[in-house]
């Protein structure tokens, strides 16, 4: 090799030093920028939700049991206390949703949220849904309570779909569950099921009693017990969640996961969902 090519290519060199300095700069950069946003998700996922025990059947006419990061709204109507429908002496909270409102958090919801809960230890949360009587059914599901994962995006963790979830869909409740090991920067794959696990029609203009029971486990002492007016409805014993650092918590409201990937308005662009006496112990 001539003394002309050795110069040229330790030029090269030099050069390509920074570029490579440059690009692992870069991606400590998001590493650091995703530990900071997990770290903020998670302060206020704890420190700025509703915590347990709870009991509130909006007696008050406010939502003084719930602020900060506990209401995920974009507008002062999405969530607004009411007379209950078809209950005399009774209140309720009304949660709306608009295909032409703000999206909030990625989606179009208007929901209320618990912090996370721990793992192997043994829940129960009540709450009672009203379903408009002109309640116009589609393709489109609405989500009205899930136990919602709090994912671990520090591992690399996408949205995951909740791990216990009722949905309105066409003219049935339709009870969904998901459990496994997620897919992390260290395992792309991931184990994850996620099965229809229970649907009836539901009734319109009419109100529904609804008890959740869990203990989150990836073990065999997990527990799902679902209860529709008094009677057992879904049970489900052994793993029943992620591998996630913190346990599954309450989200209630309307929430419609698959507007956001619409071009043109939906058939029906506004959903309401009445919601008391709503409630979350530890047994």
């Amino acid at each position: 090799m001539d003394q002309a090519s050795s110069q040229e290519n330790l030029s090269y060199g030099m050069r390509r030093i920074p570029f490579v300095k440059l690009v692992t700069a870069g991606v400590v950069l998001c590493v650091l920028i995703a530990f900071a946003l997990e770290a903020v998700f998670l302060f206020c996922s704890i420190f700025m939700t509703r915590s347990i025990p709870l009991y509130d059947d909006f007696a008050t006419r406010d939502f003084s049991q719930w602020k900060g990061f506990s209401k995920q709204v974009c507008c002062n109507r999405s969530a607004v206390v009411v007379d209950a429908p078809n209950w005399d002496s009774k209140n309720a909270a009304r949660f709306e949703i608009n295909f032409d409102d703000p999206i909030v958090r990625g989606s179009h919801r208007s929901e209320f949220r618990l912090k996370p809960t721990e793992f192997h230890r043994l829940y129960e949360y009540g709450l009672k849904i009203f379903v408009p009587p002109d309640w116009q059914s589609d393709n489109h599901q609405v989500v009205v309570t899930q136990m919602h994962n709090t994912p671990d995006r520090w591992k690399g963790e996408g949205g995951l779909v909740p791990p216990l979830e009722l949905r309105l869909l066409n003219n049935s409740w339709v009870l969904m569950t998901a459990w496994g090991q997620v897919p992390t920067w260290f395992d792309r794959k991931g184990d994850i099921r996620y099965v229809k696990s229970w649907s009836q029609p539901f009734e319109r203009g009419k109100w529904t009693g609804w008890i959740f029971r869990t203990k989150w486990s990836l073990d065999e002492d997990g527990i799902v017990e679902v209860e529709k007016d008094g009677n057992l409805v879904f049970q489900k014993l052994g793993p029943n969640c992620y591998n996630n650092l913190f346990a599954p918590y309450l989200e209630f409201g309307a929430y419609a996961p698959t507007w956001v990937d619409l071009s043109v308005p939906p058939e029906i662009k506004t959903r309401e969902v009445f919601f008391t006496d709503v409630f979350a112990r530890e047994l």
